[in-house]
């Protein structure tokens, strides 16, 4: 099926994978449960172009997923917050955290990216957690969150090969300073 014509299927499935199923979407939405809301830690931790990330930026504005917050007015730049309707995707994001855990190569015994502790009940949310019943439907508001050493370097790392590249791009722009030459008549 193509993209163009999920609007018109009445499967809910294919309607709803046209709006978040795609890689960037998903970690952009990480980045931003995460608490980083600004385009340029956004693009350093998924590291997408530019372009991209506008673009997808946009098209999740258009869906009602996120929605721009003016922090700078000149010039202007923007916060991007999670609104209602993507908390409810909260129990689908844990559920695809907990099958990458399963599934996806990763060490099980090994600490993971991030140590979540569910907050009524004090279990660690591993790869074998279910929600019981009084937690449905579940909410990242249920968990504490620990960004695990590992991961915490891994994402620095990335950060700062970002600033660094912003720096190369802004000093290749910047006009050279040319000696003054004098000429004595």
């Amino acid at each position: 099926m193509k993209q163009e014509n999920t609007g018109e299927t009445l499967c809910p499935l294919a309607r709803a994978a046209a709006v978040i199923a795609d890689r960037w979407t998903i970690l952009i939405l990480r980045e931003l449960r995460m608490g980083n809301d600004r385009f340029d830690g956004i693009r350093a931790q998924t590291e997408m172009s530019p372009n991209l990330l506008t673009q997808r930026l946009k098209t999740m504005e258009d869906n009602g997923l996120i929605e721009r917050r003016l922090y700078q007015e000149r010039p202007s730049r923007y916060a991007y917050c999670i609104t209602d309707k993507t908390r409810e995707l909260d129990g689908m994001m844990l559920t695809l955290r907990l099958w990458g855990m399963r599934h996806c190569g990763l060490d099980q015994e090994a600490e993971g990216a991030v140590t979540m502790t569910h907050r009524r009940t004090g279990a660690i949310i591993d790869a074998d957690w279910q929600p019981e019943e009084a937690d449905l439907p579940f909410t990242f508001s249920q968990v504490e969150t620990r960004i695990n050493p590992s991961w915490a370097a891994e994402r620095a790392a990335r950060a700062e090969a970002f600033s660094v590249e912003r720096k190369n791009q802004v000093s290749k722009r910047a006009p050279r300073k040319r000696n003054a030459v004098s000429v004595a008549d």
